[in-house]
């Protein structure tokens, strides 16, 4: 039978002697006749009573336990920040001080033990900063509950998990101390975005709000806005007061914002002096203008195509009749189309409203009006058209026949934006367009290499010398076919037939006109996503894997300019035709910005503005939270604070003290046991006591 032990003065176990069956129903015996030989008045009812339970100790035969035992040390779990707002300065010298000083103050109590983790960044996207709730969870399931004397948080105080600390943090009674570092004459100098639009309309403006700060400091600090690169504004603001900027988006999709702060001698660390974010330019409505020269079969193809498009508000003027119709029969201006052309409205006043002017098969024309000759487009007008591409307007010439002679468009104003000059000759013969080397690898027309082959073919195309820009498709014996080049701020292209529309028709199998001429057409007006020229990087751990897309054969190095304004230049291998890639060495989290030529690109390591470096103050703010909510102490300074042994229960810090709890477990080594009484006493002492009743009975 197994001993049944009870905690008493002492250890003491039973060992009985008969089974726990027979116990009871002896147990209910005796007591059922000390119930009645009370309930009949009996002098001897007590005596009886304890001579039945002499019987019953003897049968359960009491044993003397006796034990060795090992005292077990309680365990205090040390959380060590080694985040990055750890490293700055001498910070992370004097966090080691205080950890080897509560070391050596565990070390000194045999019945005191530490469990020591390390608190990192977290790698988890929108988990940046110091988090210290995950990191406490995973600490404590390593720790013995019953044994946790407390908590010690070896920290610069900046926890970005906790605004109000959750109950049941820790188990009651158990304290969280919190050690900070002496902050000293530490200053630090930050970029703190208030308002920062995430999206906004292309040619309006945007508001960015911020603030710098600098505690303890007054004056002014120089603060610089880039948007992709570009330097738009640059002023002083007062520190610790609000300013603002703003700024217009002048393209489409991703912008790179960037608020700069001029950095301050001795401040803790210029990674927080920048902010960086992104806007995405979105259009509201794309305005187009088209001029359609003279009548032909295709003239219909590109409103099709744009009114197809529902981003774009066309406005087309048509010319319906031709030069010889007009001299012959000397009409004014307003017979040559269905309204006025407003020359004066559209090319002086309102030319920047549009974004994109197409001329399709336009020559040089002139009108007959009260019997004298002038212009349709004046050349002062067209020079308006070249100003406007050069500051940022996109123009698009479908040209046709009339490109080659006297009157066409390169004989006037546009000849400074046009990227090709007229031979004067026409080729006439059938052949199928076809890419080159450069339209291969361009984002207008790289979804179709290889198709060309089946094609529908045109008939005709005005031979040029491209002076300019780039070559993407080709007619027979290698001639420009599409031709597109950057003037300036903007960007202009030039269509070397008038033979397009016989793909809009299907003819010969027909070709991907909307595909293609969509794409130009959106690549005019500034889309991100079809510039040839890319430079791109994305982080890998802290490497970052950088890419450049080029038409080049050699292109630009790569800069990549790092958090802390250090510099490298990539060396670039090249994976395939039009595409370079290499890689970077990190410098830690923060962003990188990088350079090649005219492109640029920010990507970060880790968070784009990390709260890691919102604040790099040593604080007990957050602290002094964990220490009113657990009982523990928040001590600021290079000193540890003196270390007590508390039981549970007691006060668990004081001035100038923090306790730990002493729970006194101990491990049994060993056990053993010897009769509590020898038995004959337990007869001894019932048999007396029934003699004593029989007496007591008879008197």
């Amino acid at each position: 039978m197994s001993a049944l032990f009870i905690e008493l003065p002492g250890w003491v176990g039973f060992d009985p002697q008969i089974s726990a069956g027979w116990l009871w129903a002896l147990a209910g015996l005796l007591l059922l006749a000390a119930v009645l030989a009370g309930v009949s008045r009996l002098k001897s009812a007590i005596l009886r009573l304890l001579a039945a339970g002499a019987v019953l100790l003897a049968l359960l035969n009491p044993q003397r336990v006796e034990e060795d035992r090992e005292p077990l040390a309680d365990t205090v779990l040390v959380i060590r920040d080694r985040t990055e707002s750890t490293t700055v300065g001498d910070r992370a010298d004097r966090m080691e001080a205080l950890n080897a000083a509560l070391d050596a103050e565990v070390q000194a109590d045999l019945l005191l033990e530490a469990v020591a983790i390390d608190m990192r960044q977290s790698n988890l996207p929108g988990q940046d900063g110091t988090r210290l709730l995950n990191v406490l969870s995973e600490g404590l399931g390593e720790v013995p509950a019953s044994r946790l004397a407390g908590v010690v948080l070896i920290t610069d105080g900046q926890i970005h998990d906790i605004a109000d600390v959750p109950e049941g943090i820790l188990p009651d009674g158990i304290p969280l101390h919190t050690l900070v570092p002496e902050g000293g004459a530490e200053r630090d100098r930050r970029m703190n975005v208030l308002i920062a639009p995430t999206y906004g309309l292309v040619e309006e403006t945007a508001d960015f709000t911020f603030r710098v700060e600098d505690e303890g400091s007054t004056g002014e600090a120089m603060v610089e806005l880039r948007i992709n690169g570009e330097l738009r504004a640059r002023q002083p603001v007062t520190l610790n007061e609000e300013a603002s900027f703003t700024t217009p988006i002048t393209r489409r999709g991703r912008n790179t914002v960037e608020l700069r702060v001029e950095a301050l001698d001795g401040e803790l660390t210029t990674r927080n002096n920048v902010h960086i974010s992104e806007i995405s330019g979105i259009r509201d409505r794309m305005r187009v203008l088209l001029i359609t020269g003279n009548p032909h079969s295709g003239g219909r193809a590109w409103r099709n195509l744009l009114k197809s498009d529902p981003a774009v508000d066309l406005v087309q003027f048509t010319i319906l009749t031709d030069p010889f119709t007009q001299s012959q029969f000397h009409r004014n201006s307003s017979e040559l189309s269905l309204i006025e052309f407003p020359t004066q409205q559209l090319f002086e006043e309102s030319l920047d409203e549009f974004d994109l002017v197409i001329f399709d098969q336009y020559q040089r024309r002139t009108a007959n009006v009260r019997g004298s000759s002038r212009p349709l487009i004046w050349p002062n007008q067209l020079q308006n058209i070249a100003t406007y591409v050069e500051a940022g307007g996109a123009l698009l010439v479908a040209a046709g026949p009339g490109y080659s002679t006297p009157d066409s468009l390169y004989r006037t104003p546009l000849a400074a934006v046009l990227p090709a000059i007229p031979t004067g000759e026409i080729t006439e013969e059938a052949f199928r367009p076809r890419l080159n080397t450069e339209g291969s690898l361009h984002p207008i027309t790289d979804d179709f290499v290889s198709q060309d082959k089946l094609w529908g073919r045109w008939f005709r195309v005005i031979d040029t010398n491209v002076v300019s820009g780039n070559v993407l498709m080709e007619g027979p014996n290698a001639e420009p076919l599409l031709v597109i080049d950057k003037v300036g701020d903007g960007r202009v292209a030039i269509l070397n037939s008038d033979q397009s529309w016989l793909w809009a028709r299907g003819f010969d199998g027909g070709g991907p006109y909307s595909d293609i001429f969509r794409k130009l057409a959106h690549w005019l007006m500034g889309e991100p996503d079809l510039e040839a020229e890319r430079l791109s990087a994305r982080a890998d751990g802290d490497t970052l894997m950088v890419e450049r897309r080029t038409l080049s054969n050699a292109p630009e190095d790569v800069v990549v300019t790092a958090p802390d304004g250090t510099q490298q230049t990539v060396d670039l291998t090249r994976e395939a035709e039009g595409i370079w890639r290499g890689t970077a060495r990190g410098a830690g989290p923060g962003a990188y910005r990088l350079d090649s030529g005219d492109t640029s690109d920010v990507t970060a390591i880790g968070a784009l503005n990390p709260k890691e470096y919102s604040d790099l103050t040593a604080t007990t703010k957050i602290a002094d939270l964990l220490a009113e909510a657990t009982g523990g102490i928040a001590a600021q300074g290079d000193a540890l604070p003196a270390v007590r042994r508390v039981s549970r229960g007691e006060a668990t810090s004081g001035d100038g003290w923090m306790g730990l709890v002493a729970h006194e477990r101990y491990e049994v080594r060993e056990s053993r046991r010897a009769d509590l009484l020898p038995g004959w006493i337990y007869l001894l002492f019932a048999g007396l006591s029934l003699a004593l009743a029989w007496r007591r009975e008879s008197t």
